[in-house]
């Protein structure tokens, strides 16, 4: 049975949940505190006191908004699957995640302030591209006996997969010169980058 939230973390939450919507829609400079807590209740004080200010609680809604993005990659059912299987269907998921409006938004956001504020650059890498590449890694990792010999360390392979499923499909969105691409072409993009990789590493691949 999972644990009952205080008071005080609900409150918390909701405060985070608040200023995640309010800095996707406006970014970190058309925010200010009084809106936070005109919409999500609370006082000023508190957002000082649990987060230190409007610059921590934006760093938080960063983590929070990149930890709930890919929460259902931990939550894929490889049974029965081989490596190329595993990561094909990772790496859709991977797409579908880092290509929805949200994400796309998020990246945008995070990296607009990451210069006048390196911690919250900090805290989107950590929490959103490095954790992303960990579940590739995880995934290689638990497979590697269908790996042949190589000097590739397997971070560095689930970077390079990370990297390239990343690439063009994202920037174009970032630019807003792409579309949306339906879950077919999602899967093609993935199986394309996997088979890549993997024709390299892979004993089963040709």
């Amino acid at each position: 049975m999972p644990k009952k939230r205080s008071r005080g973390e609900v409150r918390n939450v909701k405060l985070q949940k608040v200023a995640a919507d309010l800095f996707l829609k406006r970014g970190y400079e058309g925010v200010t505190i009084d809106k936070i807590v005109e919409l999500a209740g609370g006082s000023k004080s508190t957002i000082y006191s649990e987060f230190g200010g409007k610059c921590g609680l934006f760093i938080s809604s960063i983590e929070n908004l990149c930890r709930q993005s890919n929460e259902p990659l931990a939550k894929i059912d490889y049974t029965g699957l081989n490596l190329e299987e595993s990561l094909k269907k990772l790496s859709f998921h991977i797409l579908k995640i880092i290509t929805a409006k949200r994400s796309v938004e998020l990246h945008r956001l995070a990296i607009g302030e990451a210069l006048n504020c390196p911690e919250v650059g900090e805290a989107w890498y950590m929490h959103g591209p490095a954790r992303t590449a960990s579940f590739i890694r995880s995934v290689l990792e638990s497979h590697r006996d269908e790996l042949r010999k190589t000097t590739v360390p397997i971070e560095r392979m689930a970077v390079i997969l990370h990297d390239s499923l990343t690439g063009d499909a994202l920037y174009r969105l970032l630019a807003g010169v792409g579309k949306h691409e339906d879950d077919d072409e999602l899967e093609r993009l993935a199986c394309a980058a996997v088979d890549v990789i993997l024709g390299n590493v892979c004993s089963d691949v040709p």
